[in-house]
């Protein structure tokens, strides 16, 4: 991407999709908004001088070469596989699918087009998170025996993907940085309350091979955040 100029489409503009627009217009990458749901997407692209596109004009248009996506979380394999494939580089928020093998094939379609797939762990890259990287590697705290991890709220309640998809996938890429490994054990057990296929509340525990041991707990119902 360095050897030409980006220009880049935001693909959904809600509420964290505008964060994106913000500040890839800061960054002077922005060209194009896109939302079917928008009803304010026009004041947007007039707002941060960018181009109103449908998604298949984004995909059609020689002139972007990548995109943010902030749609919902069920269209993100599609949406990213569909740029993957029009040879965009894809920045998506997490999770990158809501199953394994889309997850595998995104993957292994990005390498085939040797374009870039990022997803949105935006704590990997907090100050704190870092500094606590820094100071584990360095061995200041010693050997990692346990972790963890409460992720709780009053809402935001989805219908689209249980609270582990909503809340779960930034404590987990936290958690493998810090153990710099991938777990050979995970078992995971919700609560199912307000809908019958979609968990209000998770528990999640990690094993390693090397014995270290997480759990991630995370809640849409609790009276009080934590």
């Amino acid at each position: 991407m360095s050897n030409h100029p980006i220009k880049l489409a935001v693909i959904g503009c809600g509420a964290w999709g505008l964060n994106l627009v913000r500040n890839f217009h800061k960054i002077g990458v922005l060209h194009a908004v896109s939302d079917p749901t928008s009803d304010t997407l026009d004041e947007v692209a007039e707002q941060f001088n960018a181009k109103v596109m449908t998604w298949q004009e984004v995909l059609q248009s020689p002139e972007i070469t990548a995109v943010a996506i902030a749609a919902p979380t069920s269209l993100h394999a599609k949406l990213v596989s569909e740029a993957l494939s029009k040879e965009k580089h894809v920045f998506v928020e997490k999770p990158l699918s809501l199953n394994v093998s889309d997850a595998q094939n995104i993957c292994e379609l990005s390498q085939k087009v040797n374009k870039k797939l990022m997803i949105g762990h935006l704590l990997q890259y907090h100050p704190v998170f870092l500094k606590l990287k820094e100071i584990v590697s360095e061995g200041k705290i010693g050997r990692i025996h346990y972790i963890s991890s409460t992720r709780h709220n009053l809402g935001r309640i989805r219908r689209e993907e249980d609270v582990m998809w909503d809340c779960a996938p930034h404590d987990i890429s936290m958690i493998l940085s810090l153990v710099n490994a991938e777990p050979h054990h995970v078992q995971a057990t919700g609560g199912f309350f307000l809908h019958k296929s979609i968990a209000d509340l998770v528990t999640i525990h990690l094993g390693f091979a090397q014995g270290t041991k997480a759990k991630i707990s995370v809640s849409w119902l609790n009276p009080e955040k934590e």
